[in-house]
């Protein structure tokens, strides 16, 4: 190699090690926390009462930890795509934390590992999925099997212990649903022998499909006593079907997930009882977490938050409507 070509051989090489080095310093200086940091929050939807309450307790405590709060939303349960591209604005911005409520199991974990690595404390809230808590991530969750059981004790005692009941918005990919589910059958199974299950429909976060589910199953059950749904949008589409024969009376209904217009027909009879997430805590708790891991404190690994029972007798009382109320 000629002494012309090495020196400018040399010279690209440390060029291009300035530029990285460069580049590097431009990439941490956009992570370093500005006077105030913003806490990013995606929920699974906008507009649904269930995560306009997390908004709530998160703004709350972003008022009093002197934090910004980004909230951003897929358009709905099922738009996972939408929150995947959330994710990776997130990741790719001038964050300092995100909280994050996931619409799929799978789906997210690679969009959530991809904010680890971008330096972000990571809290997923509502349902656990399968990826180890860490250094930056921790679970915030609703007792699901807790939800499950609440609801069907709830069913039971509608009945009087007796009669045949259906299930509805099963779904597969739901974080959390499987769960409920599994809380609502065992215990049924072992303190409620006369109670009979005798139809399982999905459409977790399909309202039309869950009426049409639901349209069926009365037509090969007639005798049908009531109906336990695991989410406010298949909730929905049941009360449908329900009132299209004019039974929204006759079969109860007890709901899983908070919802405006459930909340209602809580009021007039036509709901039997909904199983509420504590989404207001787990908002508020969230923060918290980030805001600790941002002063050096390290990440819980898990908490988990009970979930409370609202009936037509406890509407009125300050937990209810701490959960039923939407942001001001």
């Amino acid at each position: 190699m000629s002494r012309k070509i090495a020196k400018a051989f040399s010279w690209t090489v440390g060029l291009s090690l300035v530029s990285g080095l460069a580049a590097g310093s431009f990439w941490v200086r956009s992570r370093q926390s500005p006077a105030t940091a913003t806490i990013a929050l995606i929920p699974q939807t906008a507009g649904a009462m269930l995560w306009e309450v997390e908004h709530t307790g998160a703004t709350a405590a972003a008022e009093k930890l002197k934090y910004h709060l980004y909230w951003n939303a897929p358009t709905s349960e099922s738009d996972v795509a939408g929150q995947v591209s959330l994710i990776e604005r997130v990741s790719r911005g001038n964050y300092q934390g995100l909280i994050l409520a996931p619409n799929h199991p799978l789906a997210m974990l690679a969009p959530i590992r991809h904010a680890l690595t971008a330096g972000l404390p990571v809290v997923i809230v509502s349902a656990q999925l399968d990826l180890p808590p860490e250094t930056n991530l921790g679970y915030i969750v609703n007792d699901d099997e807790k939800m499950g059981e609440l609801a069907a004790v709830e069913i039971a005692n509608a009945l009087h212990g007796r009669g045949s009941i259906a299930l509805a918005g099963i779904g597969r990919y739901a974080p959390g649903i499987k769960s409920r589910v599994l809380g609502a059958e065992r215990l049924l199974a072992s303190r409620y022998p006369d109670i009979a299950v005798v139809s399982r429909m999905g459409a977790a976060f399909n309202t039309t499909l869950a009426e049409e589910f639901t349209t069926a199953t009365l037509d090969s059950n007639p005798r049908l006593g009531a109906v336990l749904s695991f989410t406010a949008p298949s909730t929905k589409g049941v009360l449908a079907a329900l009132k299209n024969r004019g039974m929204q009376r006759t079969v109860k209904l007890v709901a899983c997930e908070q919802d405006t217009e459930l909340v209602g027909y809580l009021s007039s009879g036509e709901v039997t009882a909904v199983v509420a997430q504590n989404t207001y805590r787990m908002g508020y708790e969230a923060v918290g977490l980030i805001s600790g891991v941002l002063k050096g404190k390290p990440m819980p690994a898990l908490s988990v938050v009970p979930p409370v029972v609202i009936t037509r007798a406890n509407l009125s009382s300050v937990e209810a409507i701490a959960l039923t109320s939407y942001p001001k």
